[in-house]
């Protein structure tokens, strides 16, 4: 009874497991069945990526080593024992067979005694770091650098090793002037540990020494460059303490020749064998040299926690290349910032903006989801914030965030749902838009690149974040009929008298020379007025969705309700207008009869100068660029709202003052108005009247092209014309080319001749008797069938 008393008493102060001595010296702890079975959960489902091992193991090491700092304020000696540097160092030790090996990473910092090893080491979710900022506020109060939260971080090593030894010794104190250097030994697998005195005796000095032994799964972690490269993902920039790792070069030299055994004696002796050395060639021996170097890995200075002013732009650059894994890679500007998210937790960050993306960025959803590094303390936590962290229009912005506190769930990769990360995008949304808007006003010709790579992007937030509607229509850039770079200020400034709308022509993919020349545009440009040209796909829902600026409505100049804002100043034009409606009535009239069902009106309209008409819609309806867009969605066809507003009745413009219509007019005045002709007049009526449908229906299917309409059928369209050409020729329409057809060879009988050059035997006996033979023979077959369709 007492017995169980006292292992119970041992398992509650060692926080859930019990020990055994050794004849030896060494102690054995055994670990709870709930705790065995909890570091199986930690090893086997807490991290979905191995190499997290390295980057929880490091931030251990800088733990112990700010845990030296925080100690040595008000205890100097603690620097006195052991080495004088506050370092890390990872060190690869690699067998003959190059697949096994040992990873060392050692610190020299606050270490471990041997209660701390079993209480640090051997409990899950009791964290040394927890127990010494908790002392640590209790006494001085200060706020020291450490990550360490759950005391799970140390079990990642277990991912990569079966094994792990741990050797640690603390610092000599006035308290423990004396101290001892421990091994801490356990593996993945056993419900057990051991704690023991280091037979080696104190070869640490002070500090922490982790020793992984790496098998042949894993060898890809015997490799300095991998090792390298892992450091610099997760704790580069980290320069509160610098990290080594020790590189290796072999290289070989000549093995130098034995010299000649000649003292004394006769100089001669040897001449024959020195004579026959000279023209025999030798064969050169070689000795392998090993030259040993330890390399900095973190040297890059954080200059996130330095004041902008203090940081060069070189440096920006050189960091940017650092954090877009590219030496020649170059950022069109950056903004460097501090804040906080009103929650308490305050933070520094970073943000640039990339010179170029790949070519499939915008194509691929995943573009940009690592593009935001965030950081606690100068460690980094996490890459992979979600898709939905950053917009996707701002998804290739590289932002490095560096909290000071953060609340982190136990595996660090992913965090868990709080205020600061809805805050923390919110600003950088805004802190984005501020950069924009600084480099616009501030460097102009740099923004003309910014524009141009990213202005489809801003267009895209404008429909999307209609909180920023206004700052974003600041920023973006067109081409005009004044201008091929302007803004929007820009346009409102060079407004005409009375002028209230913003005026706009779109197409997607057309050259904006070419919108230039619409007959929507003529009558503008014949006056004066500046037209926007928008040629990108964002380009016509971003201006209904803007609606207005600056007091001025946007305007497609291809839909009703165009106004120039001079109207009631001229009341000639106005009269004169209502005087061409009255004259044109009879055109108009034939019009809409003739053209009934294609359209819901015929207006006379002063909006063209040479065209003789056009075709527009309602403000509401879709413009034909709107519906070229909608029409390149793949299931846009089977949509019962695309096809109402693709059918939404058009309107027929006629310009009185074209030639053509006149023309027109003239001939449908021609026709009798009622039915005192005879009937051979009615006959010859009809037929030039029918003539005239004909090309009145040319005419419309001209318009509707040029108005960037599609032609219902254009095969009959194309009839048309040729029967308007033959007749302008005198070509009879009914004359046929005098062609001889040949007709084709009878059916053919019989199999189809094989081609004796391109034939390919196939002797299965050639496969022998193993049938997985014919099976990859049949499947190989297969694959080059399906080569075939693909090509």
């Amino acid at each position: 009874m007492k017995i169980s008393k006292l292992f119970a008493a041992t398992a509650a102060i060692l926080g859930g497991f019990v020990s055994a001595q050794a004849n030896d010296g060494s102690e054995t702890f055994k670990y709870e069945s709930d705790i065995t079975r909890l570091r199986s959960l930690v090893i086997h489902s807490l991290y979905s990526h191995k190499d997290v091992f390295l980057r929880e193991l490091l931030s251990n090491a800088n733990d112990a080593l700010e845990k030296l700092r925080l100690t040595a304020l008000t205890d100097r000696s603690v620097l006195s024992s052991g080495e004088g540097n506050v370092t890390i160092e990872v060190n690869v030790d690699e067998r003959s067979n190059g697949k096994t090996g040992q990873i060392i990473i050692r610190d020299t910092g606050i270490g471990m005694s041997k209660d701390e090893l079993a209480r640090n080491l051997g409990t899950i979710a009791r964290s040394g770091t927890s127990e010494f900022l908790k002392k640590a506020e209790e006494g001085q109060g200060v706020d020291g650098n450490l990550i360490g939260q759950f005391g799970l971080g140390f079990y990642s090593c277990f991912l990569v090793s079966p094994t792990v030894r741990v050797s640690s010794l603390p610092p000599a104190t006035t308290n423990n002037p004396n101290p001892e250097q421990y091994t801490f030994v356990s593996s993945s697998t056993g419900d057990s540990f051991e704690v023991f005195l280091d037979p080696r005796g104190k070869t640490l000095g002070r500090g922490t020494e982790i020793v992984l032994t790496i098998g042949e799964d894993e060898a890809e972690f015997l490799s300095v460059d991998h090792l390298k490269s892992l450091i610099e993902k997760h704790s580069t920039f980290s320069t509160t303490f610098p990290i080594y790792i020790k590189e290796r070069n072999i290289s070989k030299v000549p093995t130098p020749h034995p010299q000649s055994p000649v003292e004394d004696g006769d100089p001669d002796e040897f001449a024959d064998d020195l004579e026959t050395d000279e023209t025999t060639p030798k064969e050169e021996n070689f000795d392998e040299q090993v030259e040993e170097n330890w390399i900095r890995v973190n040297d890059k200075a954080p200059i996130w926690m330095r004041e902008p002013k203090e940081v060069s732009d070189e440096e920006y650059q050189q960091f940017y290349k650092a954090v877009a894994k590219d030496d020649a890679s170059e950022s069109l500007g950056w903004s460097h910032f501090k804040g906080d998210t009103g929650s308490g937790v305050s933070f520094r960050a970073i943000m640039y903006i990339p010179s170029s993306l790949p070519k499939d960025f915008w194509q691929k959803m995943t573009s940009g989801i690592n593009n935001v590094r965030l950081m606690v303390k100068r460690v980094f936590i996490t890459d992979d914030l979600g898709e939905d962290f950053m917009p996707r229009w701002l998804s290739f912005l590289k932002v490095t965030v560096d909290a000071d506190d953060l609340p982190l769930n136990v595996s660090r990769e992913t965090l868990q749902n709080n205020r600061f990360l809805s805050q923390l995008q919110r600003i950088l949304v805004r802190k984005a838009l501020d950069l924009f808007t600084k480099l616009s006003v501030d460097q102009p010709e740099k923004y003309k690149e910014i524009a141009k790579l990213y202005g489809n992007a801003l267009r895209i937030g404008l429909l999307e974040s209609p909180k920023d509607k206004l700052k974003l229509a600041k920023l973006l850039r067109f081409e005009s009929t004044r201008s091929d770079y302007t803004s929007l200020e820009e346009y409102v400034e060079n407004r005409k008298e009375g002028q209230k709308q913003i005026y706009y022509i779109a197409g997607v993919g057309e050259i904006a020379k070419d919108l230039a020349r619409s007959p929507f545009v003529e009558k503008l440009f014949a006056r004066g007025y500046e037209v926007l040209l928008l040629n990108l796909p964002s380009d016509e829902p971003m201006m209904a969705s803007l609606d207005q600026f600056m007091g001025m409505t946007t305007q497609d100049v291809s839909k009703k309700g165009l106004k120039f804002g001079d109207e009631d100043e001229d009341g000639a034009e106005k009269k004169e207008l209502e005087a061409q409606k009255v004259a044109f009535k009879p055109l108009i009239e034939w019009l809409k009869k003739d053209l009934a069902g294609q359209i819901s009106d015929v207006t006379v309209t002063n909006r063209l100068v040479t065209s003789p008409c056009t075709i527009i819609v309602d403000s509401y309806g879709w413009s034909a660029n709107m519906q070229r867009i909608m029409s390149a969605q793949t299931d846009a066809q089977d949509d019962p709202m695309f096809n109402m507003m693709k059918n939404l009745p058009k309107v027929l413009e006629i310009n009185p003052k074209s030639p053509l219509i006149e023309g027109l007019l003239e001939r449908v005045l021609d026709f009798p108005q009622d039915d005192s002709e005879d009937d051979g007049d009615v006959k010859r009526v009809s037929e030039e009247e029918e003539d005239l449908r004909e090309t009145v229906r040319v005419l419309f299917d001209t318009t509707l092209v040029r108005s960037g309409f599609s032609v219902a059928d254009p095969t009959t369209y194309f009839e048309r014309v040729e029967a308007l050409l033959r007749r302008s020729l005198g070509v009879s329409l009914s004359a046929t080319p005098q062609i001889k057809i040949r007709p084709a060879p009878p059916t053919a009988s019989g199999p189809i001749p094989e081609d004796e050059e391109e034939k390919v035997e196939f002797d299965p006996q050639s496969l022998g008797s193993d049938p997985s033979q014919w099976m990859d023979w049949k499947d190989m077959k297969d694959q080059m069938v399906f080569d075939h369709d693909e090509l």
